[in-house]
């Protein structure tokens, strides 16, 4: 299996093959040398840890996924679930960097568009949902419950960012495969039909 798609340009490839490192780091912390599979059997690992998986559609043969596994014990889910939700935050937060620097410098109609309201208030709104995020990161005894939370709002605050990407957000040249791809690790190791939480209750 190749880990690389010479028709995607050779950052998204990059930002890809990296996103894949960072993900066997969470693997690799909550059980060193294997994989940590999901409550319904999935794994989804890099092609390099998991070399007869199937392709994950969509990230460009970076990773591979198996079923059948069986799921990991708690410890282990706790640690690679924290991993996880911690690896989306910093994605999103390069995401908005990364859109803040591409309209930096730029105009439209003589005006910076980093000027406009519309695009302040975009950015703003990221801005927040990344702070408040960070926030409930940083509070003590995670749980489920508040992972799920994380998720969603991170993966809310990944879609209103790709608008600052305007149409390049969803081209071969985006950060959007970027995205997706957290947000469906998030949806396999996170949510797994538990009653929801109260994002402060321990």
């Amino acid at each position: 299996m190749t880990t690389t798609d010479t028709t995607l340009p050779a950052p998204v490839i990059g930002w890809l093959e990296a996103f894949a490192g960072e993900l066997d780091d969470c693997h690799e912390q909550a059980a060193p040398g294997g994989t940590v599979s999901s409550p319904a059997g999935w794994t989804i690992a890099s092609a390099q840890r998991l070399p007869a998986g199937t392709p994950v559609p969509g990230t460009s043969g970076t990773l591979a996924a198996v079923r059948d596994a069986p799921p990991a014990g708690d410890p282990a889910a706790r640690v690679f679930s924290d991993a996880l939700v911690r690896l989306h935050w910093r994605l999103l937060r390069d995401v908005l960097d990364g859109a803040v620097s591409r309209l930096d410098g730029r105009t439209s109609e003589g005006a910076p568009l980093l000027g406009r309201q519309l695009v302040r208030g975009t950015v703003a709104d990221v801005a927040l949902a990344l702070s408040e995020t960070r926030d409930l990161l940083d509070l003590p005894r995670p749980t489920a419950g508040r992972r799920r939370r994380i998720h969603r709002d991170l993966v809310a605050a990944g879609r209103t960012a790709l608008v600052l990407y305007g149409a390049s957000s969803f081209a071969a040249e985006g950060p959007g495969r970027l995205l997706y791809a957290a947000e469906l690790l998030g949806n396999t190791y996170l949510h797994t039909g538990e009653p929801e939480e109260g994002a402060g209750r321990e």
